[in-house]
């Protein structure tokens, strides 16, 4: 059985030692940074380092808690809603900023992004197709 696909735009990315890792702007109240950001279907959240939330204006504390488990131990994380653009795909979500400095990548988890989109990877053409969900 075949199944076919739509998507409305594709993305070609670089190859990278961390796996696959994309542009990403966040905004907040009209502040927009851009951030590389790894694309993890096994994070529960999108997970952004505290520096990055700090640039786009927020006071990372003053957002909702979680504490995330990973292999190496917790990370305390507050979850705030931004405005994610991915190539010309927009949606506003909810993603956590870490509550210390040093988180040495950002992540793109299923609960914030991978929710709001429609994706198809060909890794061997290092493409992405998107669309929103």
């Amino acid at each position: 059985m075949n199944t076919q696909l739509t998507f409305t735009e594709s993305l070609v990315y670089p190859d990278h030692p961390a796996g696959i890792v994309i542009p990403v702007t966040l905004a907040y109240a009209g502040t927009t940074i851009i951030v590389d950001a790894k694309i993890d279907t096994g994070a529960e959240v999108c997970l952004f380092s505290r520096q990055a939330g700090e640039r786009v204006g927020l006071c990372i504390e003053a957002g909702e808690p979680i504490r995330l488990s990973t292999l190496t131990g917790t990370i305390d994380a507050f979850g705030h809603e931004v405005g994610l653009h991915t190539g010309n795909l927009t949606f506003y979500s909810t993603v956590y900023f870490a509550k210390h400095h040093g988180l040495p990548r950002n992540l793109l988890g299923r609960i914030g992004w991978l929710r709001n989109i429609k994706l198809a990877v060909v890794d061997y053409d290092n493409t992405l197709y998107l669309s929103l969900y």
